[in-house]
């Protein structure tokens, strides 16, 4: 999972850690933690103050790097 926080700042978790990483670093590291995943899927959450055009290039770096199975968390609004 990637999270954004309300900064902008992005954080990869996986089951072991959490760890800040900058958008050059991130496909990367989401290739090295993917290794020996049965479900290889990332799933991007951000703050809802965050700008949706930070939302998109992380999609997109992503993407770009081969990393196909890329979705969304969404909370609704009540």
């Amino acid at each position: 999972q990637i999270v954004i926080d309300k900064e902008g700042l992005l954080n990869l978790k996986t089951a072991e850690r959490t760890t800040q990483l900058g958008l050059r670093e991130l496909a990367a590291a989401v290739h090295k933690a993917q290794q020996g995943a049965t479900d290889p899927a990332v799933v991007i959450s951000a703050d809802r103050n965050v700008r949706y055009e930070t939302v998109v290039k992380v999609m997109d770096t992503l993407q770009r790097d081969g990393i196909a199975r890329v979705g969304l968390s969404v909370q609704l609004a009540n």
